[in-house]
């Protein structure tokens, strides 16, 4: 990851002397939030109330000092963010495209390498520009109560949405990423007056972000990690596991994850070659991601990068199943990392999903592994085995393995985002699809051949109950428990039910792992 310290003017401070002393060197102008400039016009509501500071400049139409908006008033939209990256250059363009990458993921529910892809001109930015902005958006939604508890006394009511990020980003960078003040709330200021819409809102910001600088490090100190996740997350989790269980979550939530590999063979050869350590699976687990391709042996093809946890569902069935030359299906393939391990061991693979184009890096890895599969792009929930020039139907599978679409909240150690792109509403239409892609998958299952059902998701409505419904409506198949004299059961992960279910804070002190579900069933028969 790129170090944000390159991308500021100093180190952060921990008082106000050192600040002032920083902004006064090799410059005869006051700083953006110069403690002894005074504001342009009269405050209101109390000496905190920094966000009744007169403002510079007219406040965009729907603004209602104090950070309100009018019922209806735009927030910073398409043809807002073209004006702004018009009139910017890096470092404050990358400040103003992980703000906005922020904002889209609140607002549209995508994902944040999405937010980032469908901004224009974002991959025209350096390599390290390119990182920075989004180490700042995902910095921002690790940190998400920490940075809200700091904003909340600063602010009577929020401004708009994006003005909002834009105080958020300041903030995790200024409090988590070690850039200094001067520099974080100059930039989050030209942001802001880069475009027509925003520009009125400079003077909030800069008043709010200079109290942040003298105040906002122990009101983050003050709130727990815990915080930084959802309510209704938490309240789900508190429930199906335990509050101790979500503490040791939320720390998992604000590291940096290491990077995991899967590797062909030698495990303990690789990992002392890439200065690594070997996990009781057999992953090797680097300390830090950085620049993946240019590690030794990934032109070669000896390995590829896969969460040790989302290497267990293949794992888990090969602790009893042989795959060599067997038939098996990986439904919802994409991005391979199971196909990869199930070729690895011989199996004979289809890798079947619906999007072509999160198939291309399967292809890329096939190619770059040397292995084989028969990649297909197809609805899993309506897909059929093919025919030959006989009209025969392929044989039903000896395997089946369904990685289900689901919440993902089980990855957010890599990907903070899924915590804010999704609702608790989506939970159960996200179960709906599951039942119906187990049920298609069960009709693949040869009599005697296994099923396995995984997602990466912590809710419990996207793991043991899809099991429990559809052990109701399909009476020819049952729970294979996993047992516990496994290599599995190193890891913890086995639950009395014969089920694996991984959290984020196994394997803790090692760096975590992605919080999964898996079940194995077996076709009756044969």
């Amino acid at each position: 990851m790129t170090d944000s310290s390159k991308h500021s003017s100093g180190k952060r401070s921990s008082g106000s002397k050192p600040l002032q002393k920083s902004f006064q060197r090799g410059s005869s102008s006051k700083p953006p939030f110069d403690k002894t400039r005074k504001p342009s016009g009269k405050r209101t509501g109390g000496s905190h109330a920094a966000n009744a500071t007169g403002f510079k400049s007219r406040p965009r139409p729907g603004y209602q000092g104090g950070g309100g908006l009018e019922k209806g008033a735009p927030d910073f939209n398409e043809r807002d963010a073209e004006q702004a990256v018009r009139r910017l250059k890096p470092p404050t363009l990358t400040r103003l495209y992980a703000a906005r990458a922020v904002q889209l993921v609140l607002r549209d529910k995508i994902t944040l390498e999405t937010a980032f892809e469908l901004q224009k001109g974002y991959n025209d930015l350096e390599g390290r520009d390119r990182a920075f902005a989004r180490l700042i958006a995902a910095t921002t939604f690790r940190r998400w109560g920490q940075i809200a508890a700091v904003l909340k006394p600063m602010l009577k009511s929020k401004p708009p949405v994006f003005v909002m990020c834009v105080l958020e980003t300041a903030v995790a960078q200024m409090l988590f990423l070690d850039t200094g003040p001067h520099a974080a709330v100059s930039e989050a200021v030209n942001v802001l007056k880069a475009s027509n819409s925003t520009r009125g809102f400079a003077g909030l910001c800069n008043a709010v972000l200079r109290r942040v600088a003298d105040e906002g490090k122990a009101l983050a100190g003050a709130t727990a990690p815990s915080a930084n996740f959802p309510r209704w997350l938490t309240t789900s989790w508190e429930k199906a596991y335990s509050r101790v269980d979500v503490r040791k979550m939320s720390l998992q939530l604000i590291k940096d994850p290491p990077l995991d590999l899967s590797v062909k063979s030698d495990p303990e050869g690789w990992a002392e070659k890439l200065g690594g350590e070997v996990l009781p699976t057999g992953t090797v687990r680097l300390e830090k991601i950085g620049d993946v391709t240019a590690l030794e042996g990934f032109s070669d093809g000896a390995w590829w990068a896969q969460d040790v946890a989302a290497s267990l569902p293949v794992k888990a069935l090969t602790e009893t199943f042989d795959v060599k030359d067997k038939r098996v299906l990986d439904m919802c393939a994409a991005p391979g990392g199971k196909t990869l391990q199930l070729a690895a061991m011989g199996a004979q693979v289809t890798a079947l999903d619906i999007s072509e184009s999160r198939l291309d890096r399967l292809h890329e890895n096939l190619a770059r592994t040397k292995m084989t599969a028969d990649v297909v792009v197809g609805d899993a929930r309506k897909w059929q085995r093919p025919k030959n020039e006989a009209q025969e139907t392929a044989p039903l599978f000896d395997a089946v393995l369904l990685d289900a679409p689901c919440s993902a909240t089980g990855t957010y150690r890599r990907h903070p985002d899924v915590l804010f792109n999704k609702a608790h509403t989506d939970i159960g239409k996200l179960a709906s699809l599951q039942d119906k892609l187990l049920l298609a998958a069960s009709h693949h299952v040869a009599p005697g051949g296994q099923l396995i059902f995984c997602t990466c998701s912590l809710q419990p409505d996207e793991g043991e109950a899809r099991i429990k419904q559809f052990l109701k409506n399909r009476t020819d198949f049952r729970l294979n428990p996993f047992l516990k004299d496994t290599q599995l059961q190193g890891l913890g992960v086995i639950t009395s039910d014969g089920f694996v279910r991984s959290l984020p804070h196994y394997l803790g002190t090692e760096g975590g792992m992605d919080g999964f579900f898996i079940a194995q069933l077996t076709r009756n028969g044969a």
